[in-house]
């Protein structure tokens, strides 16, 4: 079964699904990394010459690609979210993890991101309001999406993973006893 974190860019997902691979020996796959070597182009080039929709098509594609009845914990894009049939896919084939954390918190790692020179298309121009638009468009496709959700700006990130492990085993009895 898949554990997909989801979450905006900065909630923490790449290094909480790491220390989430770690804790409990599952292989992860960053879903960001995968589409630059399926597509062999940065997601800043996909983004310049796809334009959102063809680097979205590109990321279901990728997550589409992935063996459904694995054990894998899925660092997701922020905005995969924006795919129905994405969601869908993560909903099917496991559970899914919101990683939350209030803007203010967002903002302030963005920026050091952006300083030690990540390449994110969606925060190319540095504007903060039209980030800010973003993550509140999306939060209430991330909690429709989620089957639970975690704040990631209250703790350490291997004490988020924990939580994290905590939630995708309560996911699983849950579905046992249901029969599912």
């Amino acid at each position: 079964m898949w554990i997909s974190l989801i979450g905006f860019m900065g909630s923490g997902k790449s290094t909480v699904a790491r220390l989430l691979g770690e804790r409990a020996l599952l292989p992860v796959v960053d879903l960001d990394r995968e589409i630059v070597r399926r597509e062999d182009a940065s997601i800043g080039v996909l983004f310049r010459e796809r334009g959102e929709a063809g680097f979205r098509a590109a990321e279901f594609a990728a997550m589409d690609s992935l063996p459904p009845q694995a054990d894998l914990v899925i660092a997701c894009g922020g905005g995969l979210v924006t795919t129905p049939a994405a969601v869908t896919l993560m909903r099917d084939r496991g559970s899914v993890i919101w990683l939350d954390a209030p803007w203010e918190t967002l903002r302030t790692r963005l920026a050091a991101a952006a300083q030690a020179g990540d390449d994110r298309p969606l925060l190319a121009s540095r504007d903060w309001d039209a980030a800010r638009a973003l993550d509140a468009s999306r939060r209430p496709l991330y909690a429709r999406a989620a089957d639970f959700r975690v704040r990631t700006d209250q703790t350490a990130p291997d004490i988020t993973a924990r939580r994290v492990l905590t939630r995708h085993v309560a996911w699983q009895r849950q579905r046992a006893v249901a029969g599912l």
